[in-house]
C-alpha cells in the first residue's frame, strides 16, 4: 500500500501524489488516520522531514488534517477548500439572492437522484437528521445545523461526486447569510413539514415526486426569507425616522 521510493528529485510531491491514488482508489477514505510520520518514513524508505513536507503540502490542499496529539487524518471532503469560490468576498445581499437561485437549479435535482440512488445507510443519514430535526422542534429551540445536515446527507446520497463537493459549498455560504435572517422556531416547524414530504418521496423511490417537494420547500423558505428580510428594513428604516426627529 505504501510503497518504497527510489531516491531522485521531488520525493516529497511523489510521497504525496501516491496518498492521493490511495484516497481516489478508495484505499484511504475520509476520516481515515494514516500511519505516524516514522511509520510512513519506514514504509516509504524515506526521511521523516520529506514525509512532514508531503504532509503539510496535502493539509494545504484540504486531503489531510493534522488533529495534534492524535494524528493525522483524512478530510471529510478531499481536496475541497473551505471557501473555494471565495463566497466571503461576495456582499451579503447579493450572496443570499444567488444561493436561492443556485439552489433552486441545484437541489431538486439532487433529491431527484437521491431517491434513485439511496442504499440504506443514505436513508438512515437522512432519517436521523430529520430525528433531530423533529426533537428541536419539541424542545422549541433553534439550530440552523441540524437543517444543513439534512441537505447535506441528501447530497451523499445521490452518490454524484460532484455534487457531494458542490453542496458542502452552498451550505457554507448558507451559513455566511444566516446572522442577517436568522430561523426562528416557527420557521423550524414549518421546514420540518416540508422536509419531512422530501424524505416521504426519497423513501418511496419517487425521484419525480422529491424533485417536486424540494423545489416546493426551497421556494417557501426563499419566500420566509425574505419576509424576514423585509421586516428588518421596515424596522430599521423605522429606527431611522425615530432618530431624525
Amino acid at each position: 500500500m505504501y510503497p518504497r521510493i527510489k531516491r531522485g528529485e521531488r520525493l516529497s510531491g511523489e510521497v504525496a501524489d501516491h496518498i492521493m491514488m490511495l484516497i481516489q482508489d478508495g484505499q484511504l477514505k475520509p476520516g481515515d488516520r494514516l500511519p505516524s510520520e516514522q511509520e510512513l518514513a519506514q514504509l516509504f524508505g524515506l526521511s521523516r522531514p520529506t514525509i512532514r513536507e508531503a504532509i503539510r503540502a496535502l493539509v494545504a490542499q484540504n486531503v489531510l488534517r493534522v488533529v495534534r496529539g492524535t494524528g493525522t487524518f483524512v478530510t471529510d471532503n478531499p481536496g475541497v477548500e473551505t471557501d473555494p469560490l471565495r463566497l466571503g468576498n461576495v456582499p451579503g445581499d447579493v450572496l443570499r439572492q444567488s444561493l436561492v437561485e443556485a439552489r433552486l437549479i441545484i437541489e431538486p435535482g439532487v433529491a431527484r437522484l437521491a431517491a434513485e440512488n439511496a442504499d440504506a445507510a443514505d436513508l438512515e443519514a437522512i432519517e436521523t437528521h430529520l430525528a433531530d430535526m423533529e426533537q428541536i422542534v419539541r424542545d422549541r429551540k433553534v439550530s440552523m445545523s441540524i437543517e444543513l445536515e439534512f441537505h447535506r446527507s441528501i447530497a451523499n446520497a445521490s452518490k454524484n461526486t460532484v455534487i457531494m463537493r458542490v453542496i458542502p459549498i452552498i451550505m457554507e455560504g448558507i451559513i455566511r447569510t444566516y446572522s442577517s435572517a436568522r430561523r426562528t422556531r416557527h420557521d423550524h416547524a414549518t421546514a420540518l413539514e416540508e422536509h419531512k414530504r422530501i424524505v416521504e418521496a426519497i423513501r418511496e423511490r419517487d425521484g419525480e415526486l422529491a424533485e417536486q417537494m424540494m423545489r416546493s420547500h426551497l421556494q417557501r423558505s426563499a419566500a420566509r426569507t425574505r419576509a424576514k428580510m423585509r421586516d428588518i428594513s421596515q424596522k430599521a428604516d423605522g429606527a431611522v425616522a425615530d432618530a431624525g426627529n
